[in-house]
């Protein structure tokens, strides 16, 4: 079923503003990588992972708020997983932030929400009269579109939540051991695409993203190809970088294993 993304494909694509619902989206910069880094657990919930039933069958943003409220009752803290995506909302509409005064001299950006019985109903964004209202339902769409132009990925609530949440703690025990800053990142990009690090301030997110899948394609494909060369090395399946200009065809979400795959490794 075509997604709301399908229609911007060529924005996406070229990395240029989407005009949606009266907003003009801009895809996300490197400069703020950080704010992008901290909302992709809010962008890639998958919400039949969730222990609480009801929490899976709420609506993307109101399940994000009442994420925030089971860790405030919980805990005693304020949750962030509305307030992380709410942020880069706020970039990707280029709002400028102000102080409030009130509220210990924090920066806000001019974002409300609108609740009806104790949940939320409605996101409004910029101020009278020139605000947008939207519902759940357009919240939805937003995250579809914001997730498109800035490289998240969104699960299928179809997949296994077992699986799932197998995947993702197999991702985070690849970078176990490794002292990775975003400094540190952009110069090891820049020093492979012979440029000042400086300028991949300038990128988007989802063009640095794709930058570094086509490097480590590349280098692996040298590797892969001149390992086949030798003779030395086979490979049951065929080379799992044929070449340096596309990646070979997974079927499994990112992050998943075959269990022949999972059986040969704990063979070896």
């Amino acid at each position: 079923m075509p997604s709301i993304a399908d229609r911007y494909t060529q924005e996406i694509r070229e990395n240029a503003p989407v005009v949606w619902n009266g907003l003009t989206l801009y895809p996300l910069i490197v400069h703020d990588y950080e704010i992008f880094r901290r909302a992709k657990p809010s962008f890639e919930l998958m919400q039949a992972s969730l222990e609480n039933p009801k929490l899976a069958r709420l609506p993307w943003c109101a399940c994000l708020w009442a994420l925030d409220e089971l860790y405030r009752e919980t805990t005693g803290k304020q949750g962030h997983f509305l307030t992380d995506a709410l942020f880069v909302l706020a970039k990707a509409l280029r709002l400028e932030a102000y102080t409030d005064m009130s509220d210990g001299g924090r920066e806000k950006f001019p974002i409300s929400s609108v609740f009806n019985k104790g949940e939320l109903t409605a996101i409004i964004v910029g101020r009278p009269p020139h605000s947008v209202f939207l519902d759940m339902r357009q919240m939805s769409e937003l995250r579809v579109l914001l997730a498109a132009q800035n490289g998240y990925e969104i699960p299928d609530e179809n997949w296994n939540p077992e699986l799932v949440r197998a995947a993702q703690e197999n991702a985070r025990g690849l970078g176990v051991g490794l002292e990775g800053t975003l400094e540190t990142l952009v110069c090891s990009v820049a020093c492979q695409m012979r440029c000042r690090p400086g300028e991949i301030y300038q990128w988007t997110v989802r063009e640095f993203t794709q930058m570094q899948d086509a490097i480590d394609r590349s280098l692996n494909y040298q590797i892969y190809a001149t390992a086949e060369k030798s003779g030395y090395v086979k490979f049951e399946k065929g080379n799992p970088f044929p070449t340096w200009k596309f990646s070979r065809k997974n079927d499994m979400p990112t992050g998943f294993r075959t269990i022949a795959d999972i059986d040969a490794g704990a063979k070896g």
